[in-house]
Protein backbone atom coordinates (compact mmCIF):
# COMPACT_ATOMS: atom_id res chain seq x y z
CA UNK A 1 0.00 0.00 0.00
CA UNK A 2 1.35 3.20 -1.28
CA UNK A 3 0.57 6.66 0.14
CA UNK A 4 -0.25 9.59 -0.48
CA UNK A 5 -1.03 9.01 -4.28
CA UNK A 6 -1.72 13.11 -4.38
CA UNK A 7 0.12 16.16 -2.68
CA UNK A 8 -0.34 19.99 -2.92
CA UNK A 9 1.79 21.69 -5.22
CA UNK A 10 1.74 25.82 -5.47
CA UNK A 11 -1.47 25.40 -3.82
CA UNK A 12 -3.20 22.85 -6.39
CA UNK A 13 -3.62 19.27 -5.87
CA UNK A 14 -1.69 17.14 -7.75
CA UNK A 15 -1.07 13.56 -8.62
CA UNK A 16 2.06 11.92 -7.70
CA UNK A 17 4.03 9.78 -10.06
CA UNK A 18 4.41 6.32 -9.04
CA UNK A 19 8.52 6.24 -8.27
CA UNK A 20 7.93 9.46 -6.17
CA UNK A 21 5.21 7.65 -3.83
CA UNK A 22 6.06 6.98 -0.41
CA UNK A 23 4.98 3.58 1.59
CA UNK A 24 2.43 4.74 4.24
CA UNK A 25 4.65 3.07 7.54
CA UNK A 26 7.52 5.38 5.73
CA UNK A 27 5.28 8.36 5.61
CA UNK A 28 3.80 8.23 8.99
CA UNK A 29 7.98 7.85 10.23
CA UNK A 30 9.11 10.62 8.44
CA UNK A 31 6.10 13.28 8.55
CA UNK A 32 4.45 12.02 12.29
CA UNK A 33 7.40 10.31 13.95
CA UNK A 34 5.28 6.91 14.16
CA UNK A 35 7.20 3.58 14.33
CA UNK A 36 5.65 0.36 14.17
CA UNK A 37 6.67 -2.55 15.91
CA UNK A 38 5.04 -6.12 14.35
CA UNK A 39 5.74 -9.55 14.81
CA UNK A 40 7.88 -11.57 17.06
CA UNK A 41 10.79 -9.61 18.96
CA UNK A 42 13.97 -11.20 17.48
CA UNK A 43 17.69 -10.12 16.69
CA UNK A 44 16.97 -7.89 13.92
CA UNK A 45 18.59 -4.13 14.48
CA UNK A 46 16.25 -2.64 12.21
CA UNK A 47 13.86 -1.11 14.45
CA UNK A 48 16.40 -0.02 17.07
CA UNK A 49 18.11 2.25 14.51
CA UNK A 50 15.04 3.84 13.41
CA UNK A 51 14.17 4.46 17.02
CA UNK A 52 17.50 6.05 17.19
CA UNK A 53 17.25 7.84 13.83
CA UNK A 54 13.87 9.62 14.40
CA UNK A 55 15.83 11.15 17.93
CA UNK A 56 18.50 12.71 15.72
CA UNK A 57 18.89 16.16 15.95
CA UNK A 58 18.86 17.35 12.32
CA UNK A 59 15.56 15.01 11.82
CA UNK A 60 14.14 15.80 15.14
CA UNK A 61 15.67 19.04 16.43
CA UNK A 62 13.62 19.81 19.13
CA UNK A 63 13.22 15.86 20.72
CA UNK A 64 9.18 15.82 19.76
CA UNK A 65 7.76 12.58 21.25
CA UNK A 66 8.10 9.94 19.22
CA UNK A 67 5.27 7.28 18.86
CA UNK A 68 5.65 3.55 18.91
CA UNK A 69 2.79 0.93 18.02
CA UNK A 70 3.24 -2.36 19.51
CA UNK A 71 1.52 -5.64 17.96
CA UNK A 72 3.39 -8.37 19.20
CA UNK A 73 3.40 -11.63 20.49
CA UNK A 74 6.79 -11.83 22.41
CA UNK A 75 9.89 -13.09 21.46
CA UNK A 76 13.79 -12.80 22.38
CA UNK A 77 14.60 -11.60 25.55
CA UNK A 78 18.35 -10.73 24.81
CA UNK A 79 16.49 -8.17 21.83
CA UNK A 80 13.83 -7.17 24.12
CA UNK A 81 16.00 -5.96 26.96
CA UNK A 82 18.32 -4.18 23.54
CA UNK A 83 15.23 -2.30 22.06
CA UNK A 84 14.66 -1.63 26.15
CA UNK A 85 17.68 0.12 26.36
CA UNK A 86 17.64 1.98 23.16
CA UNK A 87 14.02 3.43 24.38
CA UNK A 88 15.93 4.69 27.24
CA UNK A 89 18.86 6.33 25.09
CA UNK A 90 16.84 8.09 23.10
CA UNK A 91 16.42 12.20 24.66
CA UNK A 92 12.83 12.19 22.84
CA UNK A 93 9.47 11.13 24.68
CA UNK A 94 8.27 7.95 23.59
CA UNK A 95 4.96 7.21 23.82
CA UNK A 96 2.92 3.68 23.28
CA UNK A 97 0.00 2.36 22.36
CA UNK A 98 -0.25 -1.70 22.41
CA UNK A 99 -2.89 -3.13 20.49
CA UNK A 100 -2.06 -6.79 21.17
CA UNK A 101 1.04 -7.03 23.61
CA UNK A 102 2.28 -10.06 24.93
CA UNK A 103 5.33 -11.94 26.71
CA UNK A 104 8.52 -9.58 26.21
CA UNK A 105 6.53 -7.20 24.41
CA UNK A 106 4.78 -6.14 27.83
CA UNK A 107 8.12 -4.56 29.21
CA UNK A 108 7.79 -2.81 25.72
CA UNK A 109 4.88 -1.03 26.39
CA UNK A 110 5.87 -0.34 30.12
CA UNK A 111 8.95 1.57 29.20
CA UNK A 112 7.23 4.41 27.12
CA UNK A 113 7.23 7.54 28.89
CA UNK A 114 4.85 8.05 31.85
CA UNK A 115 1.43 8.99 31.53
CA UNK A 116 1.35 8.48 27.43
CA UNK A 117 1.23 4.73 27.23
CA UNK A 118 -1.79 3.52 26.12
CA UNK A 119 -4.08 0.53 25.03
CA UNK A 120 -6.08 -0.17 22.41
CA UNK A 121 -10.03 -0.46 24.54
CA UNK A 122 -10.01 -4.23 23.65
CA UNK A 123 -6.43 -4.65 23.66
CA UNK A 124 -4.89 -7.85 25.12
CA UNK A 125 -1.49 -8.01 27.68
CA UNK A 126 -0.21 -11.58 29.22
CA UNK A 127 2.83 -11.67 31.26
CA UNK A 128 4.84 -14.76 32.05
CA UNK A 129 7.84 -16.38 33.68
CA UNK A 130 10.64 -16.32 30.74
CA UNK A 131 10.66 -19.92 29.10
CA UNK A 132 13.54 -21.62 27.18
CA UNK A 133 14.32 -25.96 26.34
CA UNK A 134 17.18 -26.80 28.16
CA UNK A 135 19.76 -29.00 26.39
CA UNK A 136 23.45 -30.89 26.97
CA UNK A 137 24.82 -32.60 29.89
CA UNK A 138 23.99 -32.03 33.65
CA UNK A 139 26.87 -29.10 33.42
CA UNK A 140 25.05 -27.00 30.59
CA UNK A 141 21.81 -27.61 32.07
CA UNK A 142 22.79 -26.23 35.20
CA UNK A 143 24.32 -22.67 33.25
CA UNK A 144 21.17 -22.17 31.37
CA UNK A 145 19.03 -23.00 34.46
CA UNK A 146 21.10 -20.02 36.30
CA UNK A 147 20.70 -17.70 33.18
CA UNK A 148 16.93 -17.99 33.32
CA UNK A 149 17.05 -17.12 36.62
CA UNK A 150 19.09 -14.12 35.77
CA UNK A 151 16.15 -13.18 32.70
CA UNK A 152 13.33 -13.80 35.52
CA UNK A 153 15.12 -10.98 37.52
CA UNK A 154 15.37 -8.59 35.00
CA UNK A 155 12.13 -8.96 33.88
CA UNK A 156 10.99 -8.02 37.52
CA UNK A 157 13.74 -5.26 37.56
CA UNK A 158 12.29 -3.57 34.59
CA UNK A 159 8.47 -4.01 35.41
CA UNK A 160 9.33 -2.62 38.88
CA UNK A 161 10.91 0.74 37.21
CA UNK A 162 8.53 1.00 34.76
CA UNK A 163 5.78 1.57 37.32
CA UNK A 164 4.30 -1.58 38.71
CA UNK A 165 4.36 -1.19 42.56
CA UNK A 166 3.56 -4.84 43.44
CA UNK A 167 6.13 -6.77 45.36
CA UNK A 168 8.31 -8.95 43.64
CA UNK A 169 6.84 -12.40 45.08
CA UNK A 170 3.58 -10.98 44.02
CA UNK A 171 4.40 -10.17 40.47
CA UNK A 172 5.83 -13.61 40.55
CA UNK A 173 2.91 -15.21 41.79
CA UNK A 174 1.11 -13.52 39.28
CA UNK A 175 3.12 -14.72 36.18
CA UNK A 176 3.73 -18.10 37.30
CA UNK A 177 1.17 -19.18 34.42
CA UNK A 178 0.01 -16.88 31.62
CA UNK A 179 -1.27 -13.91 33.27
CA UNK A 180 -3.96 -12.25 30.88
CA UNK A 181 -5.09 -8.68 31.50
CA UNK A 182 -7.50 -6.41 29.82
CA UNK A 183 -6.66 -3.04 29.28
CA UNK A 184 -8.36 -1.17 32.68
CA UNK A 185 -6.70 -4.36 34.43
CA UNK A 186 -3.02 -3.51 32.81
CA UNK A 187 -3.41 0.36 33.56
CA UNK A 188 -3.91 -0.61 37.53
CA UNK A 189 -1.31 -2.91 37.12
CA UNK A 190 1.39 -0.36 36.44
CA UNK A 191 1.90 -0.93 32.68
CA UNK A 192 0.09 1.34 31.04
CA UNK A 193 -1.99 4.63 31.64
CA UNK A 194 -5.01 5.32 29.49
CA UNK A 195 -7.28 4.03 26.82
CA UNK A 196 -6.35 4.95 23.20
CA UNK A 197 -9.08 7.72 21.97
CA UNK A 198 -9.39 9.51 18.57
CA UNK A 199 -8.72 12.20 20.62
CA UNK A 200 -4.81 10.77 21.57
CA UNK A 201 -4.78 10.36 17.81
CA UNK A 202 -4.94 13.76 16.50
CA UNK A 203 -2.74 14.77 18.82
CA UNK A 204 -0.58 12.37 17.18
CA UNK A 205 -1.29 13.22 13.60
CA UNK A 206 -1.30 17.05 14.76
CA UNK A 207 1.35 17.43 16.90
CA UNK A 208 -0.30 19.17 19.50
CA UNK A 209 -3.17 18.41 22.28
CA UNK A 210 -6.42 19.60 22.06
CA UNK A 211 -7.76 21.67 24.83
Amino acid sequence: MLYPRTTTLNGEQVLVDENQMTAYKEHLQREHRILFLTGILSGETESHNLLMAMDSPKINPNHDPIKLVITSAGGELDSTFLFYDTMKLVQSPIEVVGRYCASAAVLLLAAGTKGKRYLYPHAKVMLHLPTGQFGGDPKDIKIQQIEMVKYQNQILKILKECGVTKSREEILTDIDRAFWLEPEEAIEYGLADAIFTPKVWQEWLTGRENG
